[in-house]
């Protein structure tokens, strides 16, 4: 897979993600459907990752990439061969291209991430398994003295036994803690904290996770205000959130992978505790039409950012590509074709250019090249230095079909950089 074709996916990641994060944004923050937005949100990485791979459908040649159109239009049946560098040094090499550049960049950000979770993880294992511990039934108490707010990881619950609680509101904060563990939040926190790794250049891959631990509050809240830990004479669970959040300002910090009671969007919390409106379902189907057409327009998109041909339709079976006498497949024929470009005097001062020009040529059943044409210009010199070159190939291996040698019709795009390793000037 080619750092070109990979940054593009990485691209249309970008549409669809942000379109599912402002659907429950816009329409389902304020719903009473958490286990919805929690499938949602979970879902949202890998939708927005598989709609740029699904098979496009046929486009019509103006919604396909304007400048490779013509290229579509004459190629036919032509094999498309791989991008040479013309004039680089013998042998194999690293384009360091730009898109080389970003794919490096962005493999270390994804090392540095997976290894930010990595450290982040075994610290909580460690500290979760150093502290005071008691283990009770489908979870494990641990008495943090103060040093982490009461929360949860996994089946841990950090419990802050210096917090002024009375065995009530203590019974409420554990029932809410305890539903984190019971529904494993945790292992939704690590999904969604692998995936903003993955996808750490899209902005909305960021948004996730607050989005999701929200919902994660939501859930817990509306299982620990149902449960009835509080006496009849204690406070409300709304007020004892309002009251334990705001004694909290200033408090210990926490891990961004625990679920602490003390989670922000308080004010979000006790307004959905008090609502009693029911659920909209249209909302909820508003995703259908949603993913239809981030599809579409996907398809448009990859389009314009990848390079893309329009397929022609499919050329014949082939039990071999024409390619020397001497062997070495499509990588010796690319290497015969860009040593033998010869440039003419005074372009390297005069006529200098970068960019891509498309060439075409038959290698016909006896294995002879003919019929040699520019598809895509780059300037009149080059195009004939690179005719000269194709017209100038000895004679080929013709491709097979069958077993029976055939005429092929071969495409060959070349790459010029600014200033070639070797130009060979004319005399």
């Amino acid at each position: 897979m080619s750092a070109t074709f990979f940054l593009t996916w990485l691209a249309g990641t970008l549409l669809p993600l942000g379109a599912l994060w402002l659907v429950w944004r816009l329409a389902l923050r304020g719903e009473r459907c958490f286990g919805y937005n929690r499938a949602l949100l979970l879902l949202a990485p890998v939708l927005a990752t598989m709609l740029p791979l699904l098979p496009r459908p046929d486009l019509p040649l103006w919604l396909s990439n304007p400048a490779m159109s013509a290229v579509a239009a004459k190629t036919g049946v032509a094999v498309l061969l791989p991008v040479v560098q013309v004039g680089a040094a013998a042998g194999p090499a690293i384009d360091w291209s730009i898109w080389t550049w970003l794919g490096v960049v962005y493999l270390a950000g994804v090392a540095l991430g997976f290894t930010r979770l990595a450290w982040q993880t075994g610290r909580l294992w460690k500290l979760a398994h150093h502290l005071p511990r008691e283990v009770r039934p489908g979870y494990v108490l641990a008495y943090t003295g103060g040093r982490l707010p009461t929360s949860s990881f996994g089946q841990v619950v950090f419990w802050d036994e210096t917090a002024p609680l009375t065995p009530a509101e203590a019974s409420a904060v554990l029932a809410h803690e305890l539903a984190h563990v019971q529904q494993r939040h945790t292992r939704d926190v690590l999904w969604l904290e692998a995936w903003r790794v993955v996808l750490w250049p899209n902005p909305f891959s960021h948004l996730l996770l607050p989005a999701l631990r929200l919902t994660h509050e939501l859930l817990a809240d509306q299982a620990a205000a149902t449960a009835e830990t509080l006496e009849a004479h204690a406070a409300p669970y709304p007020t004892l959130l309002a009251r334990l959040a705001a004694r909290q300002l200033g408090g210990p910090a926490y891990s961004t992978l625990l679920q602490p009671f003390h989670f922000s969007f308080t004010l979000t919390r006790i307004a959905m505790l008090q609502n009693q409106i029911p659920v909209r379902r249209w909302k909820q189907w508003l995703l259908l039409p949603l993913l239809g057409g981030m599809f579409l327009v996907a398809c448009q998109i990859t389009s314009a950012l990848g390079q893309v041909v329009p397929r022609p339709p499919p050329p014949p079976v082939l039990t071999d590509l024409p390619e020397l006498r001497s062997g070495g497949g499509q990588k010796a024929l690319l290497w015969a074709i860009s040593s033998r470009v010869v440039y003419p005097s005074g372009v390297l001062a005069d006529q200098q250019q970068t960019g891509q020009l498309v060439v075409q040529f038959k290698v016909g059943a006896d294995g002879h090249v003919r019929d040699a044409q520019v598809l895509r210009s780059l300037a009149p010199a080059y195009d004939a230095a690179v005719l000269a070159a194709v017209r100038q190939l000895p004679v080929l291996k013709p491709a097979r079909q069958h077993g029976q040698a055939i005429e092929q019709t071969l495409t060959l795009p070349l790459e010029f950089a600014a200033r070639p390793a070797r130009w060979r000037v004319a005399e």
